[in-house]
């Protein structure tokens, strides 16, 4: 089985031209679809992964994307399909199932589908040379990618872009239920595939934590920030960026009069704590609306809340938005709540914004109260509450606390920075794989 050559979205046809010599990456990566990636903006994620010309060519492969793709984007059955996505770049993205007279069994057209990218990808690799496998979970794709660099003879790279302990902690659930079912068998696959990979790189220190305490090795461990793969335009100095009174307009918001939330409306999230800190924070006399920029399966339960906490007119549910509306909102907002979040965090930073957030992740690493925004014990919302009013009371100390925090993600996610770690990196990871190599194949 091989790939289904594809237009990209922009109607260029799948690159013909002879790869640059130099190695290649092969990257695992189920965050998001290409129709995601490209409907938020989000192609820095992707074209970023090359390093400045490390890797001559990337491809970045969603193994079941079309179970998270629109109709219109993909059909759910059929073979793997690669897209072009830039000089350098190329998108595959697998179905959850491979035929569709299969598709009331649905285990088995998934297990036939992933077998057959497997062996595409396995194909693809020895064809191409490339260089590293590099998988973005220590769950799914982690084995994925594990069983892809043993069979092809490449060095496994594993991110860590989650604590899955806390999560676990949090939500009751495991973080791929449809998958492993109870979190004791995700347990024994996070420790297999850490305890194998080649180099663990985690996003920030409390990841790290995690992947160290399930397996990691720490002589093979390291931090790969994601500084280097977010949108340039956030480091644009905020007083730089486009206006985005206009936008605020459409959602009849005035700048510097409403809170606002970045992120997926999902439980592991606690977006129904923001609804509970912003009725709170009316009842202080302070005029303002909520902006929840973000989706998922609890938006109906949000909007009931609402209603229930009287605040159902003032809080607008305004869905998922691009990087360029972000870059040019973010820096109107009065403050910013952050109960958990990832890469938003580093967003609203660079906007100069103060941030509240909990001490869950990596927020405390970023935000320390009195010096680089408010951070308060996880789930204390009505704490919260009262470090949003602070802030709205004092606006000389909320700027202040905005002009801190994006000192401090400026010197801590340095692309530039980060670029020349994860090279040296990778350098390193590749002369000892050689040399490991060299010692199996020796004999006396």
């Amino acid at each position: 089985m091989g790939f289904k050559n594809q237009l990209s979205n922009n109607g260029d046809k799948l690159l013909e031209t002879k790869l640059p010599v130099g190695r290649k990456l092969l990257v695992l990566f189920t965050a998001y679809s290409l129709e995601m990636i490209r409907a938020r903006k989000l192609e820095d994620m992707v074209t970023n992964r090359d390093l400045g010309g490390l890797f001559g060519h990337v491809w970045t492969v969603h193994p079941f994307a079309s179970l998270v793709s629109s109709s219109e984007s993909a059909s759910r059955y059929g073979l793997p399909e690669a897209h072009a996505f830039a000089a350098g770049h190329t998108f595959i993205e697998g179905k959850v199932g491979r035929f569709s007279f299969l598709k009331w069994v649905e285990p088995l057209n998934f297990l036939i589908s992933q077998a057959g990218i497997f062996f595409s990808l396995t194909r693809l690799i020895r064809k191409e040379k490339i260089s590293v496998v590099d998988a973005w979970s220590p769950l799914y794709p982690g084995l994925f990618a594990w069983a892809l660099s043993r069979l092809c003879g490449i060095p496994l790279v594993v991110r860590v872009v989650g604590n899955h302990d806390k999560v676990y902690e949090t939500t009751g659930r495991p973080l791929e239920k449809r998958l492993w079912c109870f979190r004791k068998i995700e347990k024994i696959v996070e420790r297999f595939v850490l305890e194998r990979a080649d180099l663990v790189a985690a996003v920030n220190q409390d990841n790290l934590d995690f992947a160290l305490a399930n397996g990691a090795k720490p002589e093979t461990s390291t931090l790969f920030r994601y500084g280097n793969m977010i949108n340039k335009q956030h480091f644009i100095e905020p007083s730089e960026r486009s206006d985005g009174s206009g936008l605020l307009r459409e959602l009849g918001v005035e700048p510097h009069r409403f809170l606002l939330y970045i992120g997926r409306l999902e439980g592991v999230k606690h977006p129904d704590d923001i609804v509970r800190v912003f009725a709170k924070v009316r009842t202080f006399g302070y005029d303002i609306k909520l902006i929840m920029a973000g989706d998922g399966s609890w938006r109906e339960k949000l909007s009931e809340q609402a209603r229930e906490l009287g605040v159902e007119n003032h809080t607008i549910f305004c869905g998922s938005k691009d990087q360029e509306w972000l870059v040019s909102v973010i820096p109107l907002a009065a403050v910013v709540l952050s109960p958990h979040t990832g890469l938003a965090l580093l967003e609203v930073a660079l906007g100069e914004r103060p941030i509240v957030a909990y001490d869950i992740d990596w927020q405390s690493e970023l935000i320390e109260s009195g010096v680089t925004g408010e951070i308060v014990p996880h789930q204390a919302w009505e704490e919260m509450a009262d470090r949003v009013g602070r802030f709205l009371a004092d606006s000389s100390y909320a700027r202040s606390m905005g002009e801190a925090v994006r000192k401090r993600a400026l010197k801590m996610m340095d692309p530039a920075k980060l670029n020349e770690h994860e090279i040296k990196t990778f350098l390193k990871l590749f002369d000892r794989f050689h040399e490991q190599q060299i010692g199996k194949n020796w004999s006396p």
